[in-house]
């Protein structure tokens, strides 16, 4: 250990090969190892990793892709670093002149004239991949200060580039794709729109280039790279007996872009992968282009397109607005453009590139001096020619015609470009839109694609001419068809039990049903068979639909997926050699990936155990100060410069190669952090937000707040030092146990607020309302509870709401205002109301305190005339007597007036609370709530108070949601309607209610008894349309609705499950505002009628009602009246493609025998005869 300590220490840091080598760079590409591994499935599974030494490192590459997750295994990782340092010493030695071998492997693509084309797709030993990174880290960032910045290189590209651009996050090589992807069709759709309404520019330009990645020549790449980086690295020798950085950049950046593929992969394929060649190539393989796959491909891909886009950019092309994703792009310009135009100037772009790339590419270049000799002529064996296509691919058209292909549906994200692909997995899946949604909309694509067909059926029959417009659509719709069709597929295996062997079945008899008709049909036919099958299956959708199920299914229902698989691709190719063959390889790795478990902390804990495993007998007080001591000294590592200071942190996977990654991400320290708190108080240790200990012991505050934050992934180091530095430990606050109501929602706070600050302050607030009203309302004890528990449930209604209407998209700061004003809208009525505003002057006291002391003086004056002379009651018994019925009639007044008293606090607080409690919010801003930002204190009294606001006064807002600051109107909804539907049985208890009825106020005994019958309430919307039938068929004879004409009916269903039934039949003397209803098999269905087609003051048709529909409307007359509001409000806001309608149900059973009095009381209260 002391030989590899010295030889740390003893690197020279000042040459480019001894950085490229160091241990520190090679451990940041294996830190880094997930974001770059394109193509798991194309790992080799099968030959084992093999150290310096020739020992077994892993039995193979995926095992040893799993086993480099947990980046604190230090003996595994020091051995994968020194078999890379032997690696990159071969590669960069310039006598050797070795290349890296790589394998490639087709994937079916199209089939275009008569021949089925492939992709192919590149893959490389894992040694030699993290190698590969450990070059390319020196080309896309400049690392020298300790901190991670961009190269000169990276900086290049500019500004309206998304796809694969470098990230200073140490984490991952390259931003993530997803976001990235999102972010251009983000701005190409909103650009678009903006400049169909001014205009500024004309025409939309769609571009793609034909089969981008092989036809980019390495040789242009490499003087690319070596003219724009000779300055950064200069040209003198830096080390002894060196050839100069100049010359070790040259030598990396040759061996990045040329490689040896071993001549098993190729000899029966070498047709397909040498597309355009000048003589046939047997024998000796090299890569042809860019090697789609390897990590550097995308990067080097960006790097070529920064001279494609210089010639597209020309005023006489395409000089505009433009938008690009490696090789494909959008562009807006100024000018109208014809399709003969267009394609004239495709043409000029095409012969410009062909100039450009000859003359870039010609002349001398040195690049070969450092690959093997019969490098060069293999190389100028194949033609090299960057083109766009000019066929549909390549479209343009009008400005206010861009995106008409998908009108109706811009709601959802238009797919520009298959480089991202459709490859989610299911904890990817966007829940704001529901399974039956995604049911809904697929079937009008259904509708529209049907109807575009019939168009295109009679335009090949000759029955007239199919517009451009209408081509493109039906493209861009079939590919949304697939999208769809993949993900009510994932929400299918997600939520239905028994989905996984139905979908089983139903994928090996399309695969069977396409071998079939490949088999019996002639060679022309067969081929327009796949043809068809590639064109409705999107590469990435059929491989992610078998790599689900296989992951998901047992293990011999597994192998029956792969084993349909591989049979169908190898039918389709055929050629001898199948080893090659993509999804082949790809299914065979994925049911490997059946037995690999990986366990990010497996070393942490282990080094955990062995060192610090005492921490759990500890006293809490003890454990929080040795984590104290624990924090300060990894906040010192930074300042430890020689292993000996780190020896110590060996245990925890800190080393001195890991201290750059330490610097850069904070989640490496963060694990380390986690690891130890979490294990010391006998927590199991992980990222998830399951807080059981080991020991039986409770949770408290303290440890809550802090693994919260290192369980977190927006940790940030200082801030989590500053706040264990500023937490109280000994305040009794922190020292309660937490209740298991929070532990609920700590997901939902995590995935959804996401900053560490707000999240602890949530924690706090809950903490004050559990404390606040932990013995209940101080004054007014007939009221249902509004405590923490009441908040957590409005907490959780109101993610289902939006979740339910997605409609309402909110930002981290809109939910983290909702959930704390779930906590605080009902603070006032917990504190004890001022008795003494009795004595103020204003009008309803005054009445009150008038009504009440006429009252009582009577009642005096009543009292006082015992004494008077009356012969009749001078008898001393009948005195006593009737001393005894004054009393009494004394005591009855007194309760009288105290009962006056409570009711008219009680109707006051019904009435006020809203406001008293944003009052309370204000007051306490700088007391009680002070953690809270002053900022926001105001938008969380104003959303609280909202809730029982009229609602005319919340829908009537002016607003700009999901552009503002704070979508408070949003918010405001969302809390009304949260509220509104907390109305179960667990918020009373029937003895409670049996032994105080007969103190109860007649409103308060309704509520309790109301709520008592209840059993839930749940919030669901079903979907309608009217473009097919039950199979799926499209209804001609129905009148046609575009998709842009609101063609589905979302209906929004709010569902009264009670535990009682009263179905007779009353007079409907009081007949419902804005609804209607009707008794359908037990069940009362309320539709509500409200909106821009209905008349205002619509009643009730019925003239007759049951008794349990009357009692719920008068219960829920809020709730009634909020859904009509928010039935008119989501018809004028919602998107073009769907109409909303809202309707109650209530379903009766008769599960409860509700005691007769509470009945009567029920009866009296609705005053039913």
């Amino acid at each position: 250990m002391n030989s590899i300590v010295s030889k740390i220490d003893n690197r020279k840091k000042n040459s480019l090969k001894d950085s490229i080598v160091s241990y520190e760079n090679i451990y940041n590409a294996i830190y880094c190892l997930e974001s770059y591994v394109f193509e798991k499935g194309l790992l080799d599974c099968v030959i084992p990793v093999k150290g310096t030494s020739d020992n077994i490192i892993a039995k193979n590459d995926l095992e040893l892709f799993y086993a480099l997750g947990d980046k604190y295994n230090s003996k595994l990782i020091l051995e994968v670093i020194q078999a890379c340092e032997k690696r990159l010493n071969e590669i960069l030695d310039t006598e050797k002149k070795v290349l890296f071998g790589i394998s490639v492997y087709f994937k079916m693509k199209k089939v275009e004239g008569n021949k089925l084309v492939y992709r192919p797709m590149h893959s490389a030993r894992l040694i030699d991949m993290i190698c590969m990174v450990c070059i390319l880290a020196k080309l896309m960032y400049d690392d020298s200060y300790g901190i991670r910045n961009l190269s000169e290189l990276s900086k290049l590209i500019p500004h309206n580039f998304y796809g694969n651009l470098p990230s200073t996050d140490v984490k991952y090589l390259f931003k993530n794709w997803k976001n990235q992807y999102k972010s251009f069709s983000d701005d190409v759709v909103q650009h678009c729109r903006t400049y169909q309404n001014s205009h500024r520019y004309l025409t939309e330009v769609c571009l793609d280039i034909q089969n981008f990645f092989p036809t980019v020549s390495p040789k242009y790449l490499y003087n690319l790279i070596v003219n724009k980086l000779s300055a950064t690295f200069g040209s003198e020798n830096n080390g002894k007996g060196g050839n100069g950085d100049i010359e070790t950049l040259k030598v990396a950046i040759a061996k990045l872009l040329y490689f040896d593929i071993d001549k098993t992969y190729l000899e029966s394929w070498a047709d397909e992968y040498y597309i355009d060649k000048t003589e046939d190539i047997s024998g000796f393989y090299m890569n042809c282009g860019i090697p789609q796959g390897l990590p550097q491909s995308y990067f080097f891909g960006n790097l070529c397109m920064l001279a494609v886009r210089k010639e597209m950019m020309r005023k006489e092309i395409f000089e505009g607005d433009a938008y690009f994703y490696v090789d494909d792009s959008v562009i807006y310009i100024k000018s109208e453009l014809g399709k003969s135009e267009f394609k004239e100037r495709i043409k000029q772009l095409n012969d410009s590139l062909d100039d450009l790339f000859k003359d870039k590419d010609g002349g001398d270049c040195d690049v070969y001096n450092f690959l093997p000799a019969n490098c060069k002529k293999f190389q100028e064996n194949l033609n090299y020619k960057v083109q766009f296509h000019n066929d549909e691919k390549s479209s343009c058209s009008y400005i206010d015609d861009a995106d008409n292909h998908l009108e109706g549906i811009e709601n959802i994200p238009r797919e520009i470009s298959k480089t991202g692909g459709m490859f989610w997995s299911l904890d990817d899946i966007d829940d704001s839109i529901s399974f039956k949604k995604l049911c809904a909309i697929k079937m009008v694509v259904d509708a529209e694609i049907q109807r575009l067909k019939k168009k295109e059926d009679d335009s090949n029959a000759g029955k007239g001419q199919m517009k451009e417009k209408d081509i493109s659509r039906l493209k861009w719709l079939k590919r949304y068809k697939k999208y769809f069709l993949y993900r009510v597929n994932l929400f299918r295996l997600k939520t239905e039990s028994n989905s996984g062997e139905k979908m089983m079945e139903d994928f090996i008899q399309k695969i069977q049903d396409e071998e079939n008709k490949y088999k019996k049909e002639n060679d022309r036919e067969s081929l327009n068979a796949l043809k068809d099958f590639l064109e409705a299956t999107e590469e990435e959708i059929f491989q992610s639909k078998y790599r689900l199920l296989i992951e998901k299914l047992s293990s011999s229902n597994a192998d029956k997926i792969g084993e349909v698989v591989r049979n169908f691709e190898s039918l389709c190719t055929h050629k001898g050699e199948i080893k090659n063959l993509y999804y082949r390889k790809d299914v065979e790795n994925s049911l490997a990936m059946k037995g690999l478990y990986l366990d990010k902390y497996a070393s942490l804990k282990r080094g955990m155990n062995g060192n610090y495993r005492g921490n759990r007998d500890l006293k809490q007080a003890t454990q929080f100060e040795k984590f104290k001591e624990f924090l300060d000294n990894i906040s010192n590592l930074e300042n430890l410069h020689n292993q000996e200071d780190l020896k110590d942190y060996s245990v925890l996977g800190i080393e001195k190669y890991t201290i750059f990654v330490d610097k850069n991400s904070p989640d490496f320290r963060r694990k380390i952090l986690n690891a130890y708190y979490s294990e010391s108080i006998g927590v199991r240790c992980s990222d998830d937000y399951s807080f059981v200990k080991s020991n039986s012991k409770k949770l408290c505050y303290t440890e809550l707040r802090i693994l919260l934050r290192l369980r977190n992934p927006h940790f940030d180091f200082d801030d989590f030092v500053a706040f264990v530095k500023n937490i109280n430990n000994e305040d009794i606050s922190n020292q309660m146990n937490v209740d298991m109501s929070l532990l609920g929602v700590l997901g939902t706070f995590i995935s959804f607020v996401k900053n560490p600050d707000w999240i602890d302050s949530l924690i706090q607030t809950h903490r004050i309302t559990k404390g606040l009203w932990y013995n209940g309302s101080k004054f007014l004890n007939s009221y249902t509870l509004h405590n923490e528990e009441h908040a957590v449930t409005l907490v959780n209604n109101a993610v289902h709401i939006v979740r339910t209407i997605d409609y309402f998209v909110l930002k981290p700061i809109d939910y983290y205002i909702l959930f704390l004003s779930c906590y605080l809208h009902d603070i006032s009525m917990v504190i004890h109301p001022d008795l003494y505003i009795l004595g103020s002057a204003n009008s309803n006291t005054f009445d009150f305190v008038s009504e009440q002391i006429l009252k009582m003086q009577n009642a005096v004056d009543e009292f006082f005339k015992l004494g008077e002379d009356n012969p009749v009651h001078n008898d001393e018994i009948e005195k006593k007597r009737k001393r005894n019925v004054h009393f009494k009639e004394a005591g009855n007044h007194l309760v009288e007036v105290f009962e006056a008293v409570y009711d008219f606090f009680s109707d006051r607080t019904r009435v006020r609370h809203h406001m008293e409690s944003a009052d309370f919010i204000l007051s306490k801003a700088h007391s009680l709530l002070s953690y809270l930002e002053p900022t926001l204190v105001s938008f969380v009294a104003k959303v609280s108070e909202s809730h029982c606001w009229d609602y005319k006064d919340v829908y009537g807002l002016k607003s700009r949601a999901k552009r503002d600051t704070v979508s408070l109107k949003y918010l405001m909804i969302l809390i009304r309607l949260a509220d509104l539907f907390d109305v179960a049985n667990d918020r009373v208890n029937y003895h409670l209610l049996r032994q105080n009825i007969s103190f109860m106020a007649g409103i308060s005994r309704f509520h309790w008894i109301s709520h008592l019958i209840t059993d839930k309430l749940e919030f669901d919307a079903d979907y309608e349309t009217p473009c097919l039938d039950e199979k799926g068929n499209f209804i001609e004879q129905n009148i046609y609705m575009p998709l842009y004409d609101k063609p589905i009916t979302e209906i929004l269903i709010v569902r009264l499950y009670l535990n009682v039934k009263y179905l007779t039949t009353i007079k409907n003397t009081e007949k419902c505002e804005g609804c209607n209803c009707c008794l359908n098999d037990g069940r009362i269905e309320i539709n509500i009628m409200d909106g821009p087609e209905n008349v205002n003051g619509i009643q009730c048709e019925n003239d007759k009602c049951t008794l349990i529909c009357r009692w719920m409307m008068k219960k829920h007359e809020w709730l009634v009246q909020e859904l009509r509001a928010l039935n008119e409000y989501l018809y004028s806001v919602n998107n073009p493609l769907i109409q909303t309608k809202i309707k109650l149900e209530i379903i009766c059973k008769n599960d409860m025998k509700l005691d007769a009095d509470l009945f009567d009381d029920v009866s009296a209260f609705l005053k039913v005869e």
